[in-house]
């Protein structure tokens, strides 16, 4: 479950389902301009009947794995280790569900950047869900994956995460870009598919997860609480305000 609340302000929140075609090639240096149709189909719309390919993955440049901090190790601690989250391994060299899913996020953002189509369609599903929080002109996301984007983004603009965290099967990256700054919250499939991914500029987010009460506790029974679980980074410089919202996960 995933639901948000206490949205403020008067950027314009969008959502729609991104049609990727796993059909198309391009060549090494091409743009992702031919990855989708010109439109966006509606929620529910039919997905191909073939299953999407498997995630083949590459080595990450080793500038990305500095970027990448170990938040979701750390903010799992405390608070967060009491929510249940789940550390299983993911294959028998001891590799847990949130490094996988970092991982194929990380190797997705590389993609973006070099403008690989073909590893892009690897990553994602063929239907993939998007909802985005923030001034319009921002969405740069939904450019790249649709073909809508224009030149002079498509030469300059690129998704440097400097944080990433892993909650379950939801990977939540941060970064900044000029005059802005943006957060995504992906969800990642048991079978390593990027599905959902909800984006975010010049939005303060903070991250919880809905628990219920232990049997101990003195609220009563069947209730729920909200667990702190991540925020993003306070914008710069300091005195700039940023409408917030919470995700719930």
């Amino acid at each position: 479950m995933v639901s948000e609340e206490g949205y403020v302000g008067e950027e314009e929140a969008f959502h729609g389902v991104w049609r990727i075609a796993s059909h198309v090639a391009a060549p090494a240096n091409a743009t992702l301009r031919p990855l989708a149709g010109p439109t966006m189909g509606p929620t529910g719309a039919p997905a191909p009947s073939y299953p999407p390919p498997s995630v083949r993955r590459p080595p990450i440049r080793e500038s990305f794995r500095v970027r990448a901090s170990q938040e979701g190790e750390g903010e799992g601690e405390g608070e967060g280790s009491g929510t249940g989250a789940r550390h299983e391994l993911a294959n028998g060299k001891g590799e847990s569900v949130e490094d996988r899913n970092k991982w194929a996020v990380l190797t997705l953002y590389e993609a973006l950047n070099a403008r690989d189509v073909e590893r892009v369609q690897q990553l994602l599903a063929p239907d993939i869900e998007w909802w985005f929080h923030g001034p319009p002109e921002h969405q740069h996301m939904m450019r790249m994956l649709t073909g809508a984007e224009e030149e002079e983004t498509a030469a300059t603009f690129r998704f440097q995460p400097e944080r990433v965290a892993a909650f379950g099967s939801t990977v939540v990256a941060e970064g900044r870009a000029p005059n802005a700054a943006w957060v995504h919250a992906w969800t990642v499939a048991p079978d390593g598919i990027i599905t959902q991914v909800r984006e975010y500029f010049n939005t303060s987010l903070t991250i919880t997860r809905v628990a219920a009460s232990s049997a101990s506790s003195k609220e009563p029974a069947g209730s729920t609480h909200c667990l702190h679980l991540w925020q993003s980074r306070r914008p710069v410089p300091p005195e700039k305000s940023f409408p917030g919202l919470v995700l719930a996960i």
